[in-house]
């Protein structure tokens, strides 16, 4: 029996509710379709990534299948990278640029393989860093000295950059070309940089920052109006040595007298024929003739379709895939990369090199007893100094097991990134490597003038006498300076032992060369910073030996943390999904709030409502 009238089971409900029930929420629906759309995005992102996964995972199984024949091709229009670009859920498909290593392996396979008959690179921009100009540079040589052509495009040379280091890599081919109407900047070498504390002092804003030594000038651009003596010293030193190294190199390749190209260098800009008059071209053209005529000088057609361009990134991955089953090898490596600001954890700090990830890494080489050496790879200006010690600690844990532990640095490898380093068995640098700053900067920028400016009062309750010596509305105060003054020096003192102890020199010697300067590899080498100059292979053939294998090709290379597989970046991409729908849906409550507001104001006349109140409610 129902009863329609003080039933528990059915309210009835005036027509006032009712009426008011159909009026039109626009905040939820808004909200509603902001959300539905993300779903969808977000599915459709899911799909493509799966099936990317799925055919990735197929193609990993089989392999690609590789030409009779090939033109290897690689463009350097994004540059090239120390690791591979892991997929996201605003960018599943990364992989623009390729790494280091898979360029220089790749290099070397071709130069053997009789099924690669020859180079071919577009070069756009000024992407590539002098150290891994440096370290590609080698190989390039080995596969022209195979016989095979190595040629290199761009519609321009050096852009609106200086371009030395685009000469310096593109020198490296038998030829260069470039479009017809395109332009060389080839004005040298500069280091250009703001200085910031003109505008600061305007606006209100203090820099306050204490360092060791006088040379470590990594807060100078807040702190200073310009350069220092210092560090002009020291950026002269780095220019000199880059300078000299890359003209020399440009002038022996391109068969160009010194005097004639620092004539032509002092011009700045170029036109094509300028270019080529002066020898640093081969030929103004266009790309499909180069296509055309490196085909016709291997003695094939020049319109034909053999032999076939295949990009150089899908012919490393069959290496990768090779190398994966290869039961040849008798000696077990393990790769881990220390790229990045050094950071205590990798949450909320992406590209960072993370302490927990990179030790945790070396923990697991560590237990693993088929592991018998590490070769730690570091392109870190450096960052925390608590998180350089827990890497640290790492490295000597493992030392303490047997296993060697062999650094090779890329671009940078400064402060911080040095610290990591010291204590390696052996330390490889590229000759333009940034390595040392061995020194310490710490402080607060202090904002109370642009409170006042800005006509903004702060105030403060607090408990301890120095509670408040991170804020950034009053400046250090003499107890406060004291204690950053004994922290940095107990932090600057640690540097210099850690140092010391594994480079096998007094802390007076290390003092010497310390100086929070920053030296190039080939200056790090000259003051026992380092112990050799060469690139990643260099150290992996390094500790082959140390192995008593004949070189590299002997070892079974494993990359710690291991790369995630296509299932993995799937189930990543999947959970930043639903990251994206749990914080859509924390909206939600909010927005009902809002809702409910709007709607009292708009039936009932004034309302009161406090967003703060209703959250702390929930």
């Amino acid at each position: 029996m129902t009863y329609r009238s003080g039933s528990l089971f059915y309210k009835p409900k005036s027509r006032g509710e009712i009426i008011r029930r159909k009026r039109w929420n626009w905040p939820r629906i808004a909200l509603n379709v902001l959300k539905r759309t993300c779903m969808m995005i977000g599915a459709v992102v899911l799909f493509s990534a799966f099936l990317a996964g799925f055919l990735g995972g197929a193609m990993r199984q089989s392999g690609p299948v590789m030409p009779s024949e090939m033109i290897l091709t690689l463009n350097l229009e994004h540059g090239i990278g120390e690791r591979a670009s892991q997929p996201s859920l605003t960018d599943p498909f990364p992989f623009k640029r390729p790494t280091v290593r898979q360029v220089v392996d790749a290099l070397e396979a071709a130069a053997k393989d009789e099924r690669v008959k020859g180079l071919l690179v577009r070069l756009e921009g000024t992407g590539v860093g002098l150290a891994h100009i440096e370290e590609i540079r080698p190989a390039i040589d080995r596969f022209r000295k195979s016989g095979k052509p190595a040629k290199i495009y761009s519609s321009s040379y050096g852009g609106i950059g200086a371009g030395l280091g685009t000469f310096y890599l593109a020198s490296a081919f038998d030829e260069i070309w470039m479009q017809p109407v395109g332009m060389v900047s080839f004005s040298g070498l500069a280091f250009e940089m703001p200085y910031g504390r003109g505008l600061l002092e305007k606006v209100g804003v203090r820099p306050q920052f204490y360092q060791r030594e006088s040379y470590k000038s990594a807060m100078e651009n807040f702190t200073n109006k310009e350069m220092s003596k210092e560090s002009r010293e020291t950026f002269n030193a780095i220019a000199d040595d880059f300078y000299d190294r890359a003209f020399k190199e440009i002038a022996k390749r391109r068969e160009v007298s010194g005097v004639r190209l620092k004539k032509v260098m002092d011009k700045g800009l170029l036109t094509g024929d300028e270019a080529l008059k002066a020898g640093l071209i081969d030929r103004l053209d266009y790309a499909d003739r180069l296509i055309a005529e490196t085909r016709k000088s291997l003695g094939y057609e020049a319109d034909g379709k053999k032999p076939e361009m295949l990009a150089l990134t899908h012919y490393a991955q069959t290496l990768q895939n090779k190398n994966r089953f290869d039961f040849g090898t008798t000696k077990k490596v393990a790769l881990i990369y220390a790229t990045g600001q050094i950071m205590p954890t990798a949450k909320g700090n992406e590209g960072a090199a993370a302490a927990d990830e990179i030790a945790g890494a070396i923990n697991t080489a560590m237990k693993d007893e088929s592991v018998e050496a590490i070769i730690l790879r570091i392109d870190s200006p450096g960052g925390s100094p608590s998180a350089s010690e827990t890497i640290r600690r790492s490295i000597l844990r493992a030392k303490d097991k047997g296993k060697k532990v062999i650094v090779s640095m890329g671009a940078v490898a400064a402060s911080g990134g040095y610290w990591i380093a010291a204590d390696a068995d052996h330390i490889f640098a590229l000759p333009s490597t940034l390595t040392g700053s061995i020194g310490v900067v710490m402080g607060k920028f202090e904002l109370s003038e642009l409170w006042k400016k800005l006509g903004v009062n702060w105030d403060i309750v607090q408990r301890g006498q120095n509670a408040e010596m991170w804020s950034i509305n009053q400046p250090f105060d003499p107890a406060e300076a004291k204690r950053m003054n004994v922290i940095i020096d107990e932090t600057y003192k640690s540097f210099l032992e850690r140092v010391a102890k594994g480079r096998g020199l007094s802390e007076n010697a290390v003092r010497k060369i310390a100086r929070g300067r920053a030296w190039t590899g080939k200056e790090a080498l000259g003051n026992g910073l380092v112990d050799a100059l060469g690139g990643l292979n260099d150290a992996l053939d390094y500790t082959a030996k140390e192995l008593g294998l004949k070189n590299r090709h002997q070892l079974k290379v494993m990359q710690l943390p291991k790369p995630q597989s296509a299932l993995e970046q799937f189930a990543r991409i999947l959970g930043a999904q639903a990251a994206l729908g749990r914080f859509m849906n924390a909206l939600m409550p909010l927005e009902e709030e809002l809702s409910a507001a709007l709607q009292a104001s708009r039936m009932n006349g004034p309302g009161v409502y406090d967003p703060a109140a209703a959250m702390i409610e929930r």
